[in-house]
Protein backbone atom coordinates (compact mmCIF):
# COMPACT_ATOMS: atom_id res chain seq x y z
CA UNK A 1 0.00 0.00 0.00
CA UNK A 2 1.25 3.76 -0.94
CA UNK A 3 -0.17 6.84 0.45
CA UNK A 4 1.38 10.18 0.75
CA UNK A 5 1.69 12.62 3.64
CA UNK A 6 0.01 15.13 3.90
CA UNK A 7 1.15 18.56 3.48
CA UNK A 8 4.66 17.68 3.53
CA UNK A 9 6.21 16.67 -0.10
CA UNK A 10 7.25 12.90 1.78
CA UNK A 11 5.92 9.72 0.69
CA UNK A 12 5.18 6.99 2.75
CA UNK A 13 5.45 3.26 1.39
CA UNK A 14 4.17 0.59 3.32
CA UNK A 15 3.47 -0.63 6.82
CA UNK A 16 6.70 0.64 8.40
CA UNK A 17 5.98 3.74 6.27
CA UNK A 18 9.82 4.50 4.89
CA UNK A 19 10.03 8.16 4.54
CA UNK A 20 11.48 9.55 1.50
CA UNK A 21 11.87 13.17 0.40
CA UNK A 22 10.69 14.36 -3.10
CA UNK A 23 13.51 15.67 -4.91
CA UNK A 24 11.32 17.86 -7.43
CA UNK A 25 12.85 21.04 -6.74
CA UNK A 26 16.13 22.03 -5.93
CA UNK A 27 17.52 22.57 -2.92
CA UNK A 28 13.79 22.88 -1.72
CA UNK A 29 14.77 22.61 1.97
CA UNK A 30 15.96 26.47 1.70
CA UNK A 31 16.04 27.83 -1.79
CA UNK A 32 14.29 30.69 -0.75
CA UNK A 33 15.78 31.97 2.70
CA UNK A 34 18.40 33.87 0.61
CA UNK A 35 21.13 32.93 2.79
CA UNK A 36 24.04 35.41 2.11
CA UNK A 37 27.04 34.63 0.85
CA UNK A 38 29.01 36.28 3.61
CA UNK A 39 31.02 35.32 6.46
CA UNK A 40 28.87 35.68 9.13
CA UNK A 41 25.83 34.08 7.33
CA UNK A 42 27.90 31.10 6.35
CA UNK A 43 28.68 30.34 10.08
CA UNK A 44 25.25 30.92 10.76
CA UNK A 45 23.63 28.93 8.41
CA UNK A 46 25.54 26.17 7.19
CA UNK A 47 25.38 22.96 8.23
CA UNK A 48 28.86 20.77 9.17
CA UNK A 49 27.24 17.88 7.00
CA UNK A 50 27.50 16.26 4.10
CA UNK A 51 25.30 17.61 0.98
CA UNK A 52 25.62 19.62 -2.22
CA UNK A 53 25.75 23.70 -2.16
CA UNK A 54 24.84 26.38 -4.51
CA UNK A 55 26.23 29.84 -5.15
CA UNK A 56 23.98 31.78 -6.81
CA UNK A 57 23.47 35.95 -7.92
CA UNK A 58 20.77 36.31 -10.37
CA UNK A 59 22.27 33.30 -12.34
CA UNK A 60 23.47 29.96 -10.58
CA UNK A 61 27.31 30.18 -10.13
CA UNK A 62 28.70 27.05 -8.83
CA UNK A 63 26.98 23.68 -7.18
CA UNK A 64 29.21 21.53 -5.80
CA UNK A 65 29.52 18.47 -2.83
CA UNK A 66 31.16 18.23 0.32
CA UNK A 67 31.91 16.56 3.31
CA UNK A 68 31.42 19.63 5.51
CA UNK A 69 29.49 22.31 4.10
CA UNK A 70 30.14 25.00 6.06
CA UNK A 71 33.90 24.55 5.89
CA UNK A 72 33.97 24.50 1.99
CA UNK A 73 31.36 27.03 1.52
CA UNK A 74 34.28 29.32 3.63
CA UNK A 75 36.78 28.22 1.41
CA UNK A 76 35.33 29.10 -1.63
CA UNK A 77 34.46 32.58 0.33
CA UNK A 78 38.49 33.12 0.39
CA UNK A 79 38.16 33.24 -3.01
CA UNK A 80 39.71 29.71 -4.01
CA UNK A 81 38.37 29.57 -7.47
CA UNK A 82 38.76 32.69 -10.62
CA UNK A 83 35.87 31.60 -12.04
CA UNK A 84 33.27 31.82 -8.75
CA UNK A 85 35.51 35.29 -7.44
CA UNK A 86 34.39 37.00 -11.16
CA UNK A 87 30.86 36.12 -11.11
CA UNK A 88 30.49 37.41 -7.09
CA UNK A 89 28.19 35.50 -5.90
CA UNK A 90 25.13 37.09 -3.44
CA UNK A 91 23.95 33.62 -2.02
CA UNK A 92 24.14 30.04 -1.00
CA UNK A 93 21.82 27.43 -1.05
CA UNK A 94 22.12 23.75 0.25
CA UNK A 95 20.67 20.18 0.84
CA UNK A 96 21.82 17.49 3.31
CA UNK A 97 22.40 14.51 1.43
CA UNK A 98 24.48 11.62 2.44
CA UNK A 99 28.27 10.54 1.06
CA UNK A 100 27.08 7.65 -1.03
CA UNK A 101 24.11 9.37 -2.99
CA UNK A 102 25.47 13.35 -3.18
CA UNK A 103 27.52 12.29 -6.09
CA UNK A 104 24.35 11.64 -8.21
CA UNK A 105 22.47 14.12 -6.74
CA UNK A 106 24.87 16.78 -7.88
CA UNK A 107 24.93 15.03 -11.26
CA UNK A 108 20.90 15.68 -11.22
CA UNK A 109 21.29 19.38 -10.02
CA UNK A 110 23.99 20.33 -12.71
CA UNK A 111 21.99 19.25 -15.45
CA UNK A 112 18.75 21.37 -14.10
CA UNK A 113 20.22 24.36 -13.12
CA UNK A 114 23.54 24.48 -15.41
CA UNK A 115 25.78 26.61 -13.46
CA UNK A 116 28.13 29.06 -14.90
CA UNK A 117 31.58 27.81 -13.62
CA UNK A 118 31.16 24.41 -14.23
CA UNK A 119 29.79 24.87 -17.69
CA UNK A 120 33.14 27.12 -18.13
CA UNK A 121 34.75 23.94 -17.01
CA UNK A 122 33.70 21.69 -19.34
CA UNK A 123 34.18 24.10 -22.41
CA UNK A 124 37.95 24.83 -21.33
CA UNK A 125 38.40 20.86 -21.28
CA UNK A 126 36.47 20.24 -24.31
CA UNK A 127 38.55 22.99 -25.90
CA UNK A 128 42.05 21.06 -25.01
Amino acid sequence: MKRLLPNTGHEAIGEKAMVFVSRTEPFAENRYRKYQFQRESILLNAPESSGVYGLYSALWIHLGEADNIRERLLEHLAADDACIRSYQPSGFAFELVSPPTRSRRLEELVIKLQPLCLRKASERRAAS
